[in-house]
């Protein structure tokens, strides 16, 4: 990375070429059921800013692509006179987001036991910041952004009898 004499640092351009696939993900979570026709819409707009990580003048305060998979009732709490058995994997989560000048990608899943405790397990986190006061690793975690995309685009397969509520968001 390069510092581009603005606020943000410049992404060199073998990252940027890496973090194309991300569009293919896009294009995915647009093309869902779940999908609603606005967040149809912003699939152009967001795969136009993976594209453009390079020029800050592109940049916006945040804009997200999201499919998760939520058991609703362990989510909700709905314990009742079961408490015991609704427990365990709660939400599985594909996250990719830009906010305040970072670039974070998630695989990540939510746990709960019996007494509301939750705990979690990243299968997957990455972050790049491009803030150019950022002192720290600009790019942290994993970087294979097709094993990203990949389960992502396979994310039925984690679909149960109970993990069963898909949500897809496009948001800008």
């Amino acid at each position: 990375m390069k510092n581009s004499g603005t606020k943000y640092w410049i992404i060199d351009n073998t990252t940027l070429e890496k973090l194309q696939v991300l569009k293919q993900f896009v294009d995915f979570v647009a093309e869902q059921p779940e999908a609603s026709a606005e967040h149809k819409n912003n699939a152009e707009k967001v795969k136009y800013y993976i594209e453009n990580l390079n020029k800050p003048e592109t940049f916006v305060e945040n804009w997200n692509t999201c499919i998760d998979i939520y058991d609703l009732t362990i989510q909700s709490g709905g314990y009742g006179n079961n408490y015991k058995e609704n427990k365990g994997l709660y939400w599985k989560k594909w996250w990719v987001w830009f906010e305040k000048g970072e670039l974070t990608m998630e695989i990540g899943e939510e746990y709960a036991g019996p007494n509301r405790y939750q705990d979690s397990k990243g299968d997957f986190t990455c972050t790049i910041n491009f803030n150019k006061n950022w002192k720290y690793e600009r790019i942290y975690g994993d970087t294979d952004f097709n094993r990203f995309v990949e389960d992502g685009l396979n994310f039925r397969k984690y679909v149960t009898k109970d993990l069963n509520d898909v949500e897809t968001k496009i948001d800008i």
